[in-house]
């Protein structure tokens, strides 16, 4: 994977971020590399946005690599690399214009390794309150630092009656998938629809109401977890692929 590649920059400093990036992150943009090798992912697909990190002095807790699970990482180490953005994705994936990024900017690479799971993740620095993550090696993911709410579920909590609803609210990373699962199935919706093929579409409009009626049955916060982030990928298996032109 794109996260092993960071022994091509010239500068090389170990360092304490913790104090900038401690916060809670959710990704807004989906960056895909279009080849033969792409995977049924499309441009800011919902299958990875609203996926959360959520970074302490100490932990880091993530459901961008992981599906149900919650990854976490503790006693982090940080390494910066002052490198050019634009050779390194030419390289690899896309030009930094893709990016919004200056192409002759420097910007600061962040390899962060978590010795408990053996795994590095790699981010670039766009601003203060935004990242890239490499995700594949199809594709880069933008995450937001979130300053004044975390992520909120497609429905309003305002009106939650159901304990499953209640749960959703209270729980970052439920109300993420929730937000997936909503624009996964109108997404697919409207390719249906846009192709007149409404009767095709009554299948995946039974499945959603099963989800719905089961759902809403948990009143237990992993069990509902599992569940979710099950319907969110088998439901994304009927997620036109777009092509990026």
């Amino acid at each position: 994977m794109l996260r092993n590649f960071y022994l091509i920059f010239s500068l090389v400093l170990s360092f304490s971020v913790k104090a900038d990036l401690t916060n809670n992150w959710v990704v807004t943009k989906v960056y895909i590399r279009d080849t033969t090798y792409t995977k049924k992912v499309s441009y800011d697909d919902p299958i990875y946005l609203n996926r959360i990190f959520e970074w302490d002095e100490n932990v880091i807790k993530t459901n961008i690599y992981s599906g149900a699970v919650i990854e976490i990482c503790s006693n982090y180490k940080v390494n910066k690399f002052i490198i050019n953005f634009d050779e390194f994705l030419n390289k690899e994936m896309l030009s930094a214009n893709s990016f919004n990024i200056n192409m002759k900017q420097k910007i600061n690479q962040l390899d962060i390794y978590c010795p408990n799971i053996q795994k590095t993740w790699t981010l670039f620095k766009k601003n203060a309150d935004t990242y890239l993550i490499i995700n594949t090696n199809d594709s880069i993911l933008e995450i937001n630092r979130i300053k004044y709410q975390n992520t909120v579920p497609s429905f309003s909590c305002s009106k939650a009656k159901k304990v499953a609803e209640k749960l959703i609210c209270q729980n970052i990373y439920l109300s993420g998938l929730d937000r997936s699962i909503h624009d996964i199935y109108h997404n697919i919706k409207k390719y249906y629809d846009y192709n007149n093929a409404q009767k095709e579409f009554e299948q995946i409009y039974t499945n959603q109401k099963k989800f719905i009626q089961k759902r809403d049955l948990c009143n237990n916060e992993k069990y509902l977890m599992d569940i979710m982030n099950k319907h969110t990928y088998e439901l994304h298996e009927y997620m036109p692929l777009v092509t990026p032109y």
